[in-house]
């Protein structure tokens, strides 16, 4: 590195002097004082370069956080004049955009006061609507070239709380031989919410956020937070709930030889001959369940006249019917189209 800097100190001598500057120069490598003369000379013409610089006029864009951008709900603490029984019917802006122009220098403090400052800028409720630019408390020697936005606008209602359902947007995703049976359990599954009275009486539920739960276990927990598009408006009693999921385990059966039942018409089985007359239906139950799968009759294979009636293929695609607290899934017949023929003399 040094020895860069000796050659970049004897370049800059040589433009200067020209040939003067390699009298007295010899072989031997410079003195240690020599070295620290260099050392401090580039030191102090960056500093003296970095401290012009600061000096000159620039431009600079900076965006100033408000105690908007950290709180759930706009209080009297942010808001100084909001009574607590009053709420803002509008969202205030979390950041306040500003081009500035002036010193170096004084960009550079108003940068590191916009991205480090513990207090974010606080707002004085007087009037109905506040120009912005006064909140910034820009020093005389900078100019706001722009600023967004150029003005809040306030309108205050009464504060007004109400409980209200949680409406889940979880989608279920069942992983076979786990099925979700039933709806999803939320605790807790109403929430209180706290706003402008005018937007708090038209709300009825409170959704979460999209989110999917996968069956992998007999019972699935997942927890999923509440949607906040309202942020900075309503405040809410809990941020998030607790879905419960029931996915017992599955297995397959099967029954052989079940008789296609023909409905919608008295004596159907001597109007109509199907062929073939039976089916076998394949379906996937929970193993609790199983052994009563086997032995219910209710499980029935059916095709109605006006579904015969009605097509012009020659071809018609039985039904299955089957008790709901078996709790069946993919459910199959074979096969899954039939041919049929009418008697005509029966008619």
């Amino acid at each position: 590195m040094l020895e860069k800097l000796e050659k970049l100190w004897s370049d800059v001598r040589w433009v200067i002097l020209g040939d003067q500057a390699r009298l007295n120069e010899t072989s031997k490598q410079p003195s240690a004082n020599r070295r620290r003369i260099m050392i401090f000379s580039l030191s102090a013409s960056t500093l003296i370069w970095f401290l012009l610089s600061l000096s000159e006029y620039q431009y600079l864009s900076v965006e100033y956080p408000t105690c908007a951008s950290k709180a759930d709900i706009i209080t009297p603490s942010c808001v100084i004049g909001l009574d607590a029984d009053s709420a803002l019917t509008h969202r205030l802006p979390e950041t306040i955009q500003a081009t500035l122009y002036g010193p170096g220098i004084s960009l550079i403090i108003q940068r590191f006061r916009a991205r480090y400052s513990r207090n974010p800028i606080t707002i004085n409720y007087e009037t109905g609507t506040l120009d912005t630019q006064l909140l910034l408390r820009i020093p005389e020697r900078v100019t706001i070239e722009s600023i967004v936005p150029e003005r809040i606008n306030f309108q205050k209602e009464k504060r007004m709380e109400r409980k209200v359902p949680i409406e889940s947007r979880v989608t279920q995703i069942s992983r076979p031989p786990y099925f979700f049976i039933g709806d999803l359990q939320l605790e807790p599954d109403s929430i209180l919410i706290s706003g402008p009275e005018s937007m708090i009486r038209l709300i009825k539920s409170w959704p979460t956020e999209l989110d999917t739960l996968v069956g992998v276990n007999d019972t699935v927990y997942h927890q999923v937070d509440l949607s906040d598009s309202l942020r900075g408006l309503v405040s809410l009693s809990q941020k998030r709930t607790t879905l419960t999921g029931i996915s017992p385990q599955y297995t397959e059966g099967q029954k052989q030889q079940v008789k296609v039942e023909i409905i919608g018409i008295p004596n159907a089985q001597s109007i109509v001959q199907l062929e073939p007359e039976s089916v076998t239906i394949t379906y996937q139950v929970p193993l609790s369940k199983f052994s009563e799968a086997l032995q219910e009759k209710r499980i029935r294979a059916l095709v109605s006249y006006s579904q015969i009636f009605a097509d012009t293929t020659g071809r018609i695609q039985p039904t299955v019917e089957f008790p709901s607290d078996l709790m069946l899934r993919q459910v199959t017949i074979s096969p899954n189209r039939l041919r049929y023929f009418i008697n005509i003399g029966s008619q």
